[in-house]
């Protein structure tokens, strides 16, 4: 979900440790100090954590804004296809020549927004590809 991206894991964590204290010390509720996947759904699942991550989502975004041209483009066309599309796709999609595509992937491989993965390019982190499918 955070493709270990510093913010988010902190993010994460402070949420879910939140989440608990407010059970247990709070509601007088008993529960085993574990965390389950079910925990990290409810989570980011809360309307509320996409604003909370807000500083890292818009830097992302305002860093596509800047360099290479058709960055953000690319990441509105791999949003819905958390699989990845491959880089015809891309062209035909965003209507780029291939040097200015592979100037943009560059670039956002570099700022670690996409990756390719076996002949296509998808967005790195999970959580950054569905705040983009939100806005």
């Amino acid at each position: 979900m955070t493709h270990g991206q510093p913010y988010l894991v902190q993010l994460l964590g402070f949420q879910l440790v939140r989440g608990y204290n407010d059970f247990v010390f709070e509601q007088g509720r008993p529960r085993e100090p574990v965390f389950r996947v079910e925990d990290v759904e409810a989570v980011i699942n809360d309307p509320g954590f996409f604003k909370r991550g807000r500083y890292y989502f818009d830097g992302v975004c305002g860093q596509a804004a800047r360099g290479a041209g058709g960055q953000q483009a690319i990441i509105q066309l791999l949003a819905p296809h958390p699989e990845g599309l491959s880089l015809d796709a891309l062209a035909q999609s965003t209507g780029m020549n291939d040097a200015n595509l592979q100037e943009a992937l560059n670039t956002l491989k570099r700022h670690d927004v996409v990756e390719e993965t076996q002949e296509s390019w998808r967005i790195m982190v999970e959580l950054f590809r569905r705040w983009v499918l939100q806005q």
